[in-house]
C-alpha cells in the first residue's frame, strides 16, 4: 500500500474503508483537485443513512486518454455530479504540476502545460531516435547474417 493512498485513506475513511478495488494512482499535478473531490464526497457520504454508508467508496483513481478517472462502487446524483465535475477540471489543469493545461495528443493523451508538453515532446523526439537507431541495426545484422548465409 502505497504512502500517498494511506494519506488519502486517513483524510477520508468513509471513502478509502479499504484499498480501491481496481488500483489507486494520482498524477502529482492533480493531487489537489483529488484531495478537493474527496474531501465533498467525504462530507456527503457522512450524510448518507448509516445503512448505506459502507457500500459507498472509490473502486478506482487513475488517470485515462489524458484525464482524471474516479470510479465509485455506488453513487448518488450529487456524487456523480462532483466527480463529473472533477473529471472535466483534470483536463485544464497539468497533471505533473497543477499549472493551467491542455490535452496533447502524442504517444500518449496527457494534460500538460507548455512547459511538461515540451519536455513530453523532447523524451518522445530521444525514443523515436532510439527506436530508429535499433532499427537500423536489427537491418544491418540481418543483412549481414544473410550474406553469411549466401557465402555458405
Amino acid at each position: 500500500m502505497s504512502t500517498e493512498f494511506k494519506e488519502f485513506q486517513q483524510k477520508y475513511p468513509n471513502l478509502f474503508r479499504t484499498y480501491p478495488r481496481s488500483g489507486f494512482s494520482v498524477e502529482p499535478g492533480w493531487e489537489g483537485l483529488v484531495h478537493h473531490l474527496c474531501n465533498v464526497l467525504e462530507n456527503h457520504i457522512e450524510g448518507l443513512p448509516q445503512e448505506i454508508r459502507p457500500d459507498v467508496t472509490c473502486a478506482q483513481v487513475k488517470e485515462k486518454f489524458g484525464g482524471l478517472r474516479f470510479y465509485m462502487t455506488q453513487e448518488t446524483p450529487y456524487i456523480s455530479g462532483a466527480i463529473s465535475l472533477a473529471e472535466d477540471l483534470s483536463c485544464c489543469i497539468c497533471c505533473q504540476c497543477g499549472n493551467p493545461g491542455k490535452l496533447r495528443q502524442g504517444s500518449w493523451t496527457l494534460t500538460l502545460c507548455d512547459t511538461h508538453s515540451a519536455e513530453q515532446d523532447k523524451y518522445n523526439d530521444e525514443l523515436q531516435k532510439k527506436w530508429a537507431e535499433s532499427e537500423k541495426a536489427k537491418a544491418k545484422a540481418l543483412a549481414e547474417a544473410e550474406a553469411v548465409r549466401e557465402i555458405k
